[in-house]
């Protein structure tokens, strides 16, 4: 085997993992582009694909392998279906460019990786995350499926599948699930990150809003007294009175918002237009007050 094309490969995988951990920080920041999450991951993907279907690894003299299969299950297997389908379709173009006798079990390889990489998602969404079993069935499964794509080509299939198994089984199975433990381990370390985020945010909010609310509960206080024994004063029906009573109204509006600032214990943001900073929900971030 050739090892300078093995670091090759590993050195294109590797820039996977640092794309990746980026993007998933930079996806909540911009969350316009939310809705193509899936689509721009599975192109980045596909772009590592047709890199190591190009950086091909010398096993013996005449016979080469790849691990084309690794990124596009790796994202699928993180990002869904769409990532894992987009970026199977990004390497299936490529492959049908290239033609040759094994291209279509090539494509249908290909797609069938990034198909069973979403449905392996959607099994792990279900329990809460990727975990060591989920990694483990998906290079399993994308050994089988690159050991069936050399079916089609017959016995001299057979034969060349002979000559690399060692190798695809290095790079399907063990390569996948190694990779995968990296991807688990940028996850969990932005999602613990987000949660101290969520939490400094949550007791800068609670602060402002306890010491906001104990200064405006004072004089708040006075005014609604002093609309009280205003509208006692008045003349019944008129509409000096009719004015008092709604000021009052709105008085004791403000006094439900000032005690629920004191009860806030999450962070629920209110939709705003574009131009707007994020908007708290007052009535979804707090308890009701007792």
């Amino acid at each position: 085997m050739n090892y300078h094309h093995v670091i090759e490969a590993l050195g294109i995988l590797m820039c996977g993992l640092i794309f990746y951990s980026y993007a998933y920080r930079w996806f909540p920041l911009v969350p316009r582009l939310a809705p193509y999450r899936g689509v721009i991951m599975g192109a980045a993907f596909g772009a590592l694909t047709v890199a190591l279907m190009i950086a091909r690894i010398e096993v013996q003299p005449g016979v080469a392998t790849d691990t084309r299969h690794t990124p596009l299950a790796l994202i699928g297997l993180f990002e869904g279906m769409t990532a894992g389908l987009a970026a199977a379709v990004a390497g299936a173009l490529y492959r049908a460019r290239e033609g040759g006798v094994g291209a279509t079990p090539g494509i249908a390889a290909l797609l069938a990786v990034g198909l069973a990489a979403g449905l392996v998602h959607r099994w792990a969404a279900r329990g809460g995350g990727v975990r060591l079993a989920h990694s483990a069935v998906l290079a399993a499964v994308t050994y089988a499926l690159t050991a069936a794509s050399f079916l089609p080509l017959g016995p001299s299939g057979w034969r060349l599948f002979a000559k690399q198994w060692w190798e695809l089984l290095l790079a399907d199975a063990v390569g996948i699930w190694l990779a995968a433990r990296l991807f688990v381990d940028v996850v969990e370390r932005e999602r613990r990150e987000a949660a101290e985020r969520e939490t400094a945010a949550l007791k800068s909010v609670t602060e402002l809003a306890n010491a906001a609310a104990h200064e405006i509960n004072n004089p708040l206080t006075s005014v609604v007294g002093l609309l009280d024994l205003l509208a006692k004063r008045l003349p019944a029906g008129s509409r000096e009175t009719e004015w008092a009573g709604r000021a009052k109204e709105a008085s004791l509006r403000i006094a439900e918002i000032v005690a629920r600032m004191r009860h806030i214990t999450r962070l629920e943001r209110a939709e705003s237009p574009d131009h707007l900073p994020p908007l708290l929900d007052i009535e979804k971030s707090s308890d009701e007050p007792s």
